[in-house]
C-alpha cells in the first residue's frame, strides 16, 4: 500500500515536470516569430527606399535635361532670326556703269497691282503706272528709269515676248538697233531660264528691252537710259531680282 502511494505520487511530479518543460519550450518560439517578422519587413523597406530615390534623380535630371534642350533651341533660333535680319539688312547689288564697278544696298519692294517682289537701290521707287505695268524710278535722275511687265506661263509664251521686243525696238530706231550679249547672265544665275535683250540708240538716248525667263513667270523690261547716266547695267541687276 505504501509503495502504490509513492508509485501514484511519482507519476503526479513527472506529470507536473513535463507539463512545466512544454510551457518553457513553446513561450520563447512564439516570441522569436513575433520579433523576426518586423525585422524582414524592415529590411524590405530599406530595399525599397532606395529605388524611390533613384527614380526621382532621374525624372529630375531628364527636366532639367529638357529645359536645356529648349534653352538651347530657342537661343538658335534667336540667332538664326538675327543671322537672317542682318543679312537681309546687307544685301548689295554690283553693277557697272561707265566702265566702273559700283555696289550699293538694296531694299525689297512688293507690287501693288502685279504678284512680284523687287530689290532695288534704296534711291529707286517702284510705283504702279497702269495696269500690268509698273515703274522703278531714279529718285535722283527723272531721265532715268525702267517699266516692269509680269506675266505668268499659261499667259503667253517666251518666243511671243521676245518677237514683241525686238519689234518694239526696230520700230523706235530701225537703223541703230543691236542684241545685248547676255549669256554670263545664264552662266551666273540659275534661277533664269531664259533671256534676250535688244538695245535702240537715238542720239544721246537709250531704250533697251529686256525678255527674263523663270520658273514660273516671264518679266519683261524697258530701260530708259542715257549715255551719260548708263544706268542701264544698274536696271538690268535690280530687275533680275524679280520673283
Amino acid at each position: 500500500m505504501k509503495k502504490s502511494i509513492y508509485q501514484v505520487g511519482a507519476v503526479v511530479i513527472l506529470s507536473a515536470f513535463l507539463a512545466a518543460c512544454n510551457t518553457d519550450t513553446d513561450e520563447p518560439t512564439t516570441s522569436n516569430a513575433a520579433n523576426e517578422e518586423p525585422a524582414e519587413t524592415e529590411e524590405v523597406q530599406n530595399e525599397e527606399q532606395p529605388e524611390t530615390t533613384e527614380t526621382n534623380e532621374t525624372d529630375e535630371s531628364d527636366d532639367a535635361s529638357s529645359d536645356q534642350q529648349e534653352e538651347a533651341t530657342e537661343t538658335s533660333s534667336e540667332e538664326t532670326k538675327a543671322e537672317q535680319e542682318d543679312k537681309a539688312d546687307n544685301t548689295t547689288l554690283t553693277y557697272i556703269s561707265n566702265g566702273q564697278p559700283f555696289e550699293e544696298k538694296v531694299v525689297t519692294s512688293t507690287s501693288d497691282e502685279m504678284n512680284y517682289t523687287i530689290q532695288h537701290f534704296e534711291n529707286y521707287t517702284l510705283t504702279s503706272e497702269e495696269p500690268g505695268v509698273d515703274s522703278l524710278l531714279n529718285n535722283a535722275d527723272e531721265a532715268t528709269s525702267m517699266q516692269i511687265e509680269v506675266v505668268q506661263k499659261e499667259d503667253v509664251t517666251f518666243d511671243q515676248l521676245k518677237e514683241s521686243a525686238k519689234e518694239t525696238i526696230s520700230a523706235i530706231a530701225p537703223d541703230s538697233t543691236k542684241d545685248l550679249d547676255l549669256a554670263s547672265t545664264l552662266e551666273e544665275r540659275k534661277e533664269i531660264s531664259n533671256i534676250v535683250g535688244y538695245e535702240a540708240l537715238l542720239e544721246d538716248e537709250k531704250v533697251v528691252k529686256v525678255v527674263i525667263e523663270r520658273e514660273n513667270l516671264f518679266v519683261t523690261l524697258t530701260i530708259y537710259d542715257n549715255v551719260q547716266a548708263d544706268l542701264t547695267d544698274a536696271f538690268l541687276q535690280m530687275g533680275l531680282t524679280i520673283q
